[in-house]
């Protein structure tokens, strides 16, 4: 095995220079295979509130939570000259999320004064972090991230336990968030070797590892709502 390793790692550096080897590659390949994927990673889960129109068992406050966060990740690590390669899926992830907010938002009849309230305090914040932020101010940011990232999934894992079903949650987008998030803690190791970064992907790896148990447990079993609906429709 080691000569194998070896051998590969020989013909990386032969090809691409003796910065490369071939967990560096590895984690290039992976980087960017994650940021392909995260075009499309929420695409499912809202093109399933478009079709049943309805947002049941989604939680409001762990996509506003979530959307800050990636947020923060995008705007201190590029602040901080990190490859692209190890956050880019911050910025399509954080799209997706913001059209996720107004669709669960209207569905469920919530998208009022206060959500363009918010909207221009996001923006206003953003731009004095990027504008004025320090390596100080970067740092408390990057530790702030970690309880926001944890908090962020714990009232979509309160909604499932709360309601016994997964609602209008996809599968797809959970299991790519539970794989992504794996991933990342590879090329943090291998490219950043950022402790605090780690740390905040490392706990979203078991959240959203979390997140995918309850969806098996909890699969195909309605809403009480949804329950009542169905009822009424067998009178």
């Amino acid at each position: 095995m080691d000569v194998l390793y070896f051998k590969l790692n020989g013909i990386v550096k032969q090809f691409l220079g003796d910065k490369w080897d071939l967990g560096l590659l590895i984690s290039k390949t992976l980087g960017y295979a994650i940021i392909t994927g995260s075009l499309i990673l929420k695409v499912p889960q809202i093109l399933k509130i478009v079709s049943n129109k309805s947002a049941e068992s989604i939680s409001i406050a762990s996509i506003v939570l979530e959307s800050i966060g990636f947020t923060i990740t995008l705007l201190v690590n590029q602040m901080l000259g990190y490859p692209f390669s190890t956050y880019g899926e911050s910025f399509f992830i954080l799209i997706q999320s913001i059209i996720l907010l107004v669709l669960v938002l209207k569905y469920s009849k919530k998208l009022n004064s206060l959500f363009y309230i918010g909207s221009i305090v996001y923006l206003a914040a953003s731009f004095s972090i990027y504008k004025f932020a320090n390596p100080y101010h970067l740092s408390l940011l990057q530790a702030l991230n970690i309880p926001l990232f944890m908090i962020s999934k714990l009232p979509q894992i309160s909604a499932i336990l709360k309601n016994k079903s997964v609602g209008q949650l996809s599968f797809i987008t959970c299991f790519l968030n539970f794989g992504g998030s794996l991933a990342r803690v590879f090329t943090t190791l291998k490219e950043v070797n950022d402790p605090v970064i780690l740390t905040s992907y490392l706990i979203g790896s078991f959240l959203n590892g979390v997140i995918l148990v309850l969806f098996f447990l909890y699969w195909n079993k309605k809403t009480p709502t949804a329950r009542i609906v169905s009822k009424e429709k067998q009178k």
